[in-house]
């Protein structure tokens, strides 16, 4: 039995073989041991995540996803800790306008936010289907960061966003997209947000919701 802590386990499998940081242990064959830093994906919405902006009823649980939608205007849905370096990464999917990751959020016109606007939709027929940073001042996306566009980008995709310090990383399907530096917000809330209006709603999910 091994007795000695690891800050940072991690196993390695030879056939029935495991290497614990090092140490060699022989366990049977159908025995399987798993060790991950990384959370699991959220059950349902986190019980301290609240409305930033909107109201709750914009936000629901349903078919394991959470589910939002908005036709006046932006809905945040945002933890209420503060994270500075994060990494967040949700399966997003939207019909009609786009699924977006909010991070570094100050309040709800302040922060930055990855828009994923997917092929199919009306927005992505005026704009082109695309994943973008922008940088959100007073209410105004003042600042495209950066713009990835890709015709034919599927309703449904991976979206991973990694901060860490002023370095930036977007991913799309676990594909490093975009990277930039800025400095303007170090740390803040994180969230989910939709924006739509009476003529273009917006109707989101965002499922395997993952945040650390």
């Amino acid at each position: 039995m091994l007795s000695r802590k690891f800050e940072t386990p991690y196993v390695v499998s030879y056939g029935n073989e495991l290497f614990f940081n090092g140490l060699l242990g022989v366990v049977p064959a159908w025995h399987a041991i798993s060790f991950s830093n990384k959370p699991k994906p959220v059950r349902s919405i986190p019980q301290d995540w609240s409305v930033m902006q909107g109201v709750s009823e914009q936000w629901d649980w349903t078919n394991n996803a959470i589910y939002g939608h908005s036709t006046n205007g932006g809905a945040i849905l945002a933890s209420t800790r503060q994270y500075g370096d994060i990494t967040m990464s949700a399966i997003a999917s939207t019909t009609n306008r786009d699924a977006c990751l909010a991070f570094r959020m100050q309040d709800a016109n302040d922060g930055y936010i990855v828009l994923f606007v997917p092929d199919g939709t009306p927005w992505a027929a005026d704009n082109g289907s695309h994943v973008s940073l922008v940088k959100q001042i007073s209410g105004e996306e003042e600042s495209y960061l950066a713009m990835f566009k890709r015709r034919g980008l599927a309703q449904s995709a991976k979206i991973t966003v990694t901060a860490r310090g002023p370095q930036i990383e977007v991913f799309l399907n676990d594909v490093s997209i975009i990277k930039v530096k800025d400095t303007t917000y170090p740390s803040g809330f994180i969230g989910l947000r939709v924006y739509g209006d009476t003529v273009k709603p917006c109707d989101s999910t965002f499922s395997n919701l993952t945040f650390y």
